[in-house]
């Protein structure tokens, strides 16, 4: 309380100079100096605001966001409306204030209600497939997609050399053993010149 008497006496005896300030041009300098310090304190009180009240929550609501409810399935604790997650956030609270751990609480929890309140299983044992399967799978499925799709674009590449000829023309099969006819052969090029026209 002392010290905001002092700020204030000495914001007064600023302003009761301020004619003389005026006249030198330093008014608007005290100004911006007494207006960042003010600025500066604020700042200060609401960072310790915040961490005060981030310090007091503790782990209970963190607890309650990641642990699946008995009571609603396929929901949080902290998001399930039924009263009994309510009092199981009680109690995590409790158990909070009376100093248990974080993994005190939940070893107690998982006693109580089995594993299935867990959100994930457990990364040791078997809960670790649930970690490494989808993992392998994926792998394994890129590598298999890379090698059809190499084998597929290799494939393409090969028919475009194979089928240096004309592409066949109407729903039937071409022939294999047809040769295609050479480039500067006439008499194939006028047949497709007819073709085409008596299709027009």
């Amino acid at each position: 309380m002392r010290a905001l008497g002092t700020v204030y006496c000495g914001c007064m005896r600023t302003l009761g100079r301020g004619r003389s300030l005026a006249r030198d041009g330093e008014l608007s300098m005290v100004i911006e100096r007494t207006t960042s310090r003010w600025i500066g304190v604020f700042v200060a009180v609401a960072c310790l605001m915040v961490a005060s009240a981030a310090s007091a929550e503790g782990y209970a609501y963190d607890l309650a966001g990641e642990l699946m409810s008995p009571y609603c399935p396929g929901r949080t604790v902290a998001s399930c409306p039924s009263p009994q997650a309510s009092e199981l956030i009680q109690w995590i609270q409790v158990q909070e204030a009376g100093g248990a751990s974080e993994e005190e609480v939940v070893e107690m929890l998982i006693e109580r209600f089995g594993e299935e309140i867990l959100g994930a299983p457990k990364a040791e044992g078997t809960g670790l497939l649930a970690y490494v399967i989808p993992v392998v799978g994926f792998v394994g499925g890129g590598g298999v997609a890379a090698v059809v799709i190499r084998r597929m674009v290799g494939q393409s590449d090969d028919d475009d050399d194979d089928d240096a000829g004309p592409p066949s023309t109407g729903g039937g099969a071409s022939a294999p053993d047809a040769e295609p006819p050479a480039a500067g052969d006439d008499e194939f090029a006028r047949r497709v010149e007819a073709e085409l026209a008596a299709r027009s």
